[in-house]
């Protein structure tokens, strides 16, 4: 059975029906006063260890406090409330009703947390439907004003207590003193002016309120002030004070006096305001719509009462370019603002002001402040798309090299691996070395385990570390006639061939270090071993049996004896077949890693003679050539392009300071500077480390010391990275070891 709905198109008024005439004391049109004293009487349990909870008064608008006083008198006079000291305090607020009335509610939420809650389980509703059956008469029971019909024990009235707030002029500025005594680390001293504050705030608080009750038919002045002491407020009304606001905390200084603002007049004195007024009057457009105020083409504009033109009720801002200037500046760059991004600068002032495009003039605004474009970090995809190198020809053809380093002391005195791959086969040799060994030592390990073996490559790819970019390496390679490629600044992913195998490598050194208990080096043979004879997804096949035509012989893959082999051309035919086999194979990889990454990434192009930022990060050469500070700017610049190096790579002419870096960068290192003619670019005071080697080596361990941060006891090492200058840096003990091994 379900109760649908009732109809009340023959309910009676409750003096129609017979019963409430006839006991007219039962039904009164309103509660008189206190309930007569019965058996049971509401009381208030508290949990144990609960103490008295005093919260803050609810600001209210004239309409409400009118409403609130008529109320709490008619309590007053029937007894139901009575003045109170109490040590408790909730405050109060209105909601209105069905009827349209006004209901007085106490917040007493906080109160509720405190109290012992009554356990009794409610009755189920689908229970009592069913007890319905066979039932014609249905009644509703509501008790007039409930609530007040229920007395509560004696002992419990405190807690029911409610607060209004009083109001003293220039509390903030008179308690000072005292608030200066209660801040963390500062001395408790009372001094002469401490007592001044006390004395004066003791007469403040017993003395009777002078703030009249705000008429919402009149209008409102607001009058402001500031120092560096605090902020002040008073709304006045017929030059009597309504309410008064303060701050001390210059991080609130913001005084909003909507409570009562919001339903009367207000008068703001200011310039600004008088200055809008003016221009609104020379401006033609808007002239034309105070024109035709009141009509459907004005439709949303108004003019108030000091004669400013409002749209939706904000102000309208006439076409002049200084004004508007005044308030994106203020909405941008004043000590209440600092910068906010484009939505929340439109979202805060579009509260205030409206102009046509005012949308797209702070979106521009915004993007050509030169602070946010060196300050800010860029959350969008990184600029370039990626480029897929050509396929190589033939077999070690084109290699890749990088250094494996910071690994542990080995028996024979190497910490380094030196990583050598063949950008076609994707075989590779992994040759154990010493970071410190020379240049000359090095070539003749590359001349024995490269060249002797598989002969002179045409080209070389690899970074820009010191050694690759020496003189002697690059007279080398000259000689033999190869051409050494090296990435742009600090954008490894050039040479992503080197660093993937790497990362094969570290996994399969560590993985056999840990099942067989050997030195590192011990273990290198078979680690190539174990990676050239590994499936290669991009080739789809092993590095050996794509060097020599056929799978190595292990033992989980051997041949019988007797088994035919070609010889000769059908040799050569294979091998060229096997090659061409392996180049489709890159280039469907290729294409199918650019259709990933530049899903990931966004198109970004430079024209020559355009500015641009250059990205700070620890990682780039920018970040190791300025002393790091922890509010370093995120881009410094702008600075000239020269040149373009390839579809994603650009000559920046750098200043004097960065003189010793690359000056090709990669176009994710590059932001565009947008161009405004009230900047004024000058020389930056950048502080530059006096040696300029980024790929610098530390030198001796100098000092150690233990710092504690947030309970944890943290390991630092003073590194001298310079004998000469003496320079030298604190740093991690643990990455030190980690990284640099034969400090200790």
């Amino acid at each position: 059975m379900i109760l649908s709905f009732i109809s009340v198109e023959n309910e009676k008024l409750l003096n129609s029906i017979d019963v409430v005439r006839e006991f007219p004391e039962v039904f009164p049109d309103d509660v008189p006063g206190l309930p007569p004293k019965r058996e049971l009487e509401f009381s208030i349990d508290l949990i144990p260890g609960a103490g008295p909870v005093s919260i803050s008064p609810y600001r209210m608008a004239p309409a409400e406090l009118s409403e609130l006083k008529k109320q709490v008198e008619e309590l007053l006079e029937k007894q139901m409330i009575r003045p109170s000291v109490s040590p408790w305090g909730a405050p109060v607020l209105l909601v209105k009703k069905k009827d349209g009335g006004v209901r007085l509610c106490v917040d007493y939420r906080q109160l509720n947390k405190l109290t012992i809650k009554n356990k009794y389980p409610l009755p189920r509703i689908d229970d009592l439907m069913d007890q319905l059956r066979g039932a014609t008469i249905f009644s509703k029971i509501d008790l007039r004003s409930g609530y007040h019909q229920i007395r509560v024990k004696e002992e419990d009235i405190p807690k029911t207590a409610f607060r209004t707030r009083r109001f003293i002029e220039g509390f903030s500025k008179i308690v000072m003193p005292l608030t200066q005594l209660t801040r963390k680390d500062h001395p408790f001293i009372w001094t002469e002016e401490c007592e001044r504050s006390f004395q004066e705030l003791k007469e403040k608080l017993t003395s009777s309120p002078v703030l009249i009750l705000p008429d919402p038919n009149k209008s409102f002045e607001v009058y402001c002030d500031a120092s560096h002491q605090g902020l002040g407020c008073v709304l006045m009304q017929d030059r009597q004070v309504v309410a008064y606001a303060s701050r001390q905390d210059m991080n609130l200084n913001v005084v909003i006096a909507s409570d009562f603002i919001s339903c009367g007049m207000t008068t703001i004195t200011s310039d600004f305001l008088e200055m809008v007024k003016q221009k609104q009057v020379q401006d033609m457009r808007l002239n034309k719509v105070r024109e035709l105020l009141g009509s459907e083409k004005a439709e949303g504009f108004e003019q108030d009462m000091d004669g400013i033109l409002r749209y939706k009720g904000r102000i309208c801002i006439p076409q002049d370019k200084e004004l508007k200037k005044l308030i994106l500046e203020e909405g941008h760059k004043s000590k209440l603002s600092v910068h906010p991004g484009m939505t929340k600068m439109y979202q805060d002032l579009k509260k205030m002001f409206w102009w046509n495009g005012m949308k797209r003039e702070i979106a521009e605004y915004v993007a050509s402040c030169i602070v946010c474009q060196k300050a800010k970090v860029e959350h969008q995809k990184p600029g370039g798309l990626l480029q897929m190198m050509e396929v190589p020809e033939w077999k070690w053809d084109s290699i890749t090299m990088d250094f494996v380093v910071g690994l542990p002391r080995s028996a024979k005195n190497c910490d380094s691996i030196w990583v050598i791959v063949d950008r076609l086969t994707k075989c590779a040799h992994f040759l154990p070395m010493n970071i410190k060994w020379s240049l000359e030592k090095l070539t003749q390990l590359y001349i024995k385990e490269i060249v002797r073996l598989h002969g002179v490559p045409s080209s070389i790819i690899s970074d820009r570390d010191p050694r690759f970019t020496s003189r002697f390496w690059q007279s080398l390679h000259q000689a033999l006639g190869t051409k050494l490629r090296l990435s742009s600044a600090y954008h490894p992913q050039t040479d992503g061939q080197s660093e993937r195998t790497i990362q094969s490598l570290e996994d399969l050194l560590r993985a056999c270090i840990l099942d067989h208990l050997g030195n590192w080096e011990e273990m290198l043979p078979l680690v190539e071993f174990t990676y050239n004879n590994s499936f290669h997804a991009s080739i789809g096949m092993a590095p050996f049996e794509a060097l020599y035509g056929r799978k190595c012989r292990t033992p989980l893959c051997w041949f019988k004896e007797g088994e035919s082999v070609m010889v000769g051309p059908e040799i050569i035919l294979q091998t060229t077949e096997k090659v061409k086999q392996i180049q489709e194979r890159m280039r469907a990889a290729q294409s199918r890693q650019k259709s990933y990454a530049d899903k990931r990434r966004k198109p970004l192009e430079f024209s020559e003679g355009e500015h641009v930022f250059l990205k700070v990060t620890p990682t780039t050469g920018v970040g190791r050539a300025i002393k790091a500070k922890k509010l370093n700017p995120k881009f410094i610049g702008p600075y000239q392009i020269l040149k373009r190096i390839g579809p994603v790579a650009y000559q920046i002419a750098l200043p004097p300071f960065l003189s010793n870096l690359h000056d090709v960068f990669h176009v994710s290192q590059l932001r565009k500077y947008i161009h405004d003619p009230s900047h004024v670019l000058e020389s930056e005071a950048v502080q530059v480390k006096e040696n300029l080697t980024f790929e610098k080596q530390p030198v001796s361990v100098a000092d150690k010391k233990v710092k504690q941060l947030r309970g944890k006891s943290i390991n630092l090492v003073k590194v001298i990275w310079d004998e000469i200058t003496n320079e030298a840096t604190w740093e991690l003990e643990e990455r030190m070891k980690d990284q640099y091994p034969y400090l200790f």
